[in-house]
């Protein structure tokens, strides 16, 4: 019985020892090399023309409505955004008016 526990042992120990020379000879293994980088680049470039491609453009026309809606709510939100900037001014200028006129 004693003989058996020793086996199973050993077994395990050479598996240990088997798995940790399959991960160092992984390490070993020549590594691909890269291509240059200018045949990287013009991969790139290539495939930055096949997206382009694909992509959907919008018609003149709907450029200028696009661009025409931007900037009418832009300039409603500036509007807006002066107006109230311009009525805290006040609100606060008041405060302190008031509270100069107590003090």
């Amino acid at each position: 019985m004693a003989d058996l526990k020793e086996k199973t042992t050993d077994t395990a120990e050479e598996t240990a020892v088997e798995n940790k020379a399959d991960k160092k000879g992984d390490k070993k293994a020549p590594k691909e090399k890269k291509p240059n980088i200018f045949k990287r680049l013009a991969r790139y470039l290539r495939d930055c023309v096949s997206e382009l491609k694909k992509v959907t453009w919008l018609s003149k026309k709907e450029t200028a409505k696009s661009s025409l809606i931007v900037l009418t709510v832009v300039i409603a939100l500036s509007v807006i955004i002066g107006v109230l900037d311009t009525a805290f001014e006040f609100g606060i200028l008041g405060l302190h008016e008031l509270y100069n006129y107590f003090a």
